[in-house]
């Protein structure tokens, strides 16, 4: 069966439209299209029921793809078409050079954790969602400290003051989480990474627990203007006396490596990881 292929575009990056276009038609010629929408419109991609999404721009298009996707997860493939680009493994040339062999071994699609989100106010309104790669809950307007109470497995494990806190997958341990010092995680690693954003505190560190292990974050009555940020794709406010729960989701995010490409190239050529700087 020819594998159906759909194509979203950030417009807003250089070359994105042209690249977009020939593209489409490249993979119309082979009968592959099955849609495109340089939107992005979740409900376009969704109707369209690809088996696999080409998303053209950065990480933060990829990650645009898979939120619209929710639980319906199919293989991304990330084309670079803005600076860093870390989790976009291709360029247009190798995206044409590769895809028969990409589409042909399943062994190219990186299987990795994602989180459930499930956001319950304090009068038992209940919103869900998923993270790919992280669930941030930090300070907003009128940016002051706030007060955070974290749960784990039903038990207390810590009261936070600060800019707030990052919950993280190993795939988004090398975003928001490794700039505010946490730890980098290999993608295929199951497990939840905890970092606390600016504590006031010398004694909070971040840590990493295990893939079963079930989250909650309260908001203490103090905080006021917290918004939880889902792979800085989704922002909702929420209010004191809120709790945000965190677990590993049964479905997971996919994600096509470039086969040219070893494991660890992305974390030393694009990161610059272990190399000295001087």
């Amino acid at each position: 069966m020819t594998p159906r292929i759909f194509i979203i575009g950030n417009a807003s990056k250089p070359r994105v439209v042209e690249v977009f276009h020939r593209l489409s038609e490249w993979l119309e010629t082979k009968g592959m299209l099955v849609g495109n929408d340089l939107n992005g419109r979740p409900e376009t991609l969704n109707a369209a029921r690809p088996d696999y999404v080409i998303a053209l721009g950065g990480d933060g298009t990829i990650l645009h793809a898979g939120q619209a996707m929710q639980h319906r997860q199919v293989p991304i493939i990330g084309v670079n078409m803005g600076k860093l680009g870390y989790l976009a493994d291709f360029d247009e040339a190798e995206l044409q050079q590769h895809l028969e062999q990409v589409l042909a071994n399943p062994n190219l699609v990186s299987r990795r954790m994602m989180f459930d989100v499930r956001i319950v106010s304090s009068e038992g309104e209940a919103w869900e969602g998923v993270a790919l790669n992280d669930c941030v809950i930090r300070v907003g307007a009128p940016f002051r400290t706030v007060g955070l109470e974290l749960q784990i497995d039903d038990r207390p494990l810590c009261t936070l003051a600060g800019d707030g806190v990052i919950l993280a997958t190993p795939t988004g341990s090398t975003a928001h989480n490794m700039s505010c010092g946490g730890p980098i995680v290999e993608p295929g690693v199951e497990a939840i990474i905890v970092t606390p954003m600016g504590p006031h505190s010398f004694t909070h560190r971040p840590v990493v627990v295990s893939r079963s292990s079930r989250m909650c974050i309260r908001t203490l009555s103090q905080s006021d203007g917290v918004v939880t940020v889902l792979d800085g794709q989704r922002v909702l406010q929420v209010y004191p006396d809120t709790r945000i729960y965190v677990s590993k989701s049964k479905s997971f995010f996919q994600l096509v490596r470039n086969p040219a490409r070893r494991s660890w190239d992305t974390l030393i050529t694009k990161l610059k990881w272990g190399q000295n700087v001087t």
